[in-house]
């Protein structure tokens, strides 16, 4: 009932996965393939397709072998061990689903077939499968969701006055703004990229490689950078990417020294006409660097209706296993009770 499309089918895996009318981006070859060429301790991403009757789903997952993790390198053999990670962004299975507890019955003995140790997932904000997901959910954080459907009349009444404050004053500016999926200001997105993630301290593995932005590139129909122009110079930019009915706000950031200009307000909602113009449903915005922070608030003066939980899930497959690898790390293992768990999988905390 499941079968297993591997990265050296880049065809077959976008065929299966576009044949859902509701497909995202995120389960795209393009995507997963760009983290797997960013760093091999990503992992090695696998196309899932369930089929049983009528239900058809799918789900994609990087297998990482645990023996690459930094903490437990020499520890473990290679190849020995595995665990599941769903890609950046959002997954789960993802499809038309009646009977989940097969679906999971299924899932859970392919897993263990295979000799996977545990798995993490960050569910789909559109789908009910963590509410049907056999391990542990929990939502810690929320997310940001404007919705494209009502007229965009009604979707600017909406913003809260200070968003609709700041439009008008960045128009008197006469900001341009510029819509390509080429690359072509590449450089110009990175400068700013980067400088976004120095002031806010962000982690390493946030500061992608210009190689892991070219090969995003390549999903030509699933990308599109916005670039927002003063007198010539790019002061504002975002990467936007987008299945069949979703767009993400991604990646970008804005030039401090043009704050007061309001750039980033001007930026977002010129990407909001453009998903509605093409007849997307939703753009999300996302959430914040912590719980509900300061960049969340932001957000949600955009939408302010707008704020739906964000659910994780963990399941260890095999519990002797894992408890083993907490024992070589050196962690105490919770893998009877993963409701009290932090970091996981315990044995890759930091």
């Amino acid at each position: 009932m499941i079968i297993e499309i591997g990265i050296d089918e880049k065809k077959q895996w976008n065929e299966i996965v576009r044949s859902f009318p509701r497909y995202d981006v995120f389960y795209l070859y393009e995507y997963v393939f760009a983290f797997m060429s960013e760093n091999k301790s990503n992992g090695e991403p696998i196309l899932l397709l369930y089929e049983k009757d009528s239900d058809r789903a799918i789900n994609v997952v990087f297998k990482r072998d645990i023996s690459l993790d930094e903490h437990l390198e020499g520890k473990v053999k290679e190849k020995q061990y595995y665990d599941l990670i769903t890609p950046y962004g959002y997954g789960g299975f993802m499809g038309d689903i009646q009977d989940y507890d097969l679906l999971n019955q299924e899932y859970t003995d392919y897993c263990r077939e295979k000799g996977y140790v545990c798995e993490f997932v960050r569910f789909e904000l559109f789908s009910d499968y963590y509410a049907h997901y056999d391990g542990v959910t929990e939502s810690r954080t929320h997310n940001v969701v404007r919705s494209l459907e009502a007229p965009l009349d009604e979707i600017w009444m909406d913003f809260k006055q200070k968003v609709r404050k700041n439009v008008k004053r960045a128009n008197t500016y006469n900001l341009e703004i510029i819509i390509e999926n080429t690359g072509e200001y590449l450089d110009d997105f990175l400068g700013i990229y980067y400088g976004t993630m120095d002031r806010s301290n962000a982690e390493t593995e946030y500061y992608f490689s210009k190689g892991f932005f070219k090969n995003l590139n390549q999903m030509k129909e699933n990308i599109m950078y916005f670039h927002v122009v003063h007198e010539g110079n790019i002061i504002s930019t975002e990467l936007v990417i987008y299945g069949a009915e979703n767009a993400y706000s991604y990646l970008g950031g804005t030039n401090r020294e043009f704050f007061d200009m309001r750039p980033n307000d001007f930026l977002k909602y010129e990407i909001i006409k453009w998903a509605k113009e093409k007849g997307l449903r939703n753009f999300v915005l996302g959430g914040g660097y912590g719980s509900d922070d300061g960049i969340f608030q932001y957000k949600t003066c955009l939408a302010p209706h707008g704020i739906k939980d964000f659910y994780i899930g963990r399941k260890v497959l095999d519990v002797s296993a894992y408890d083993e690898l907490c024992h070589l790390r050196g962690a105490e293992s919770n893998s009877m009770r993963l409701d009290r768990v932090g970091f996981f999988p315990e044995y890759r905390g930091g």
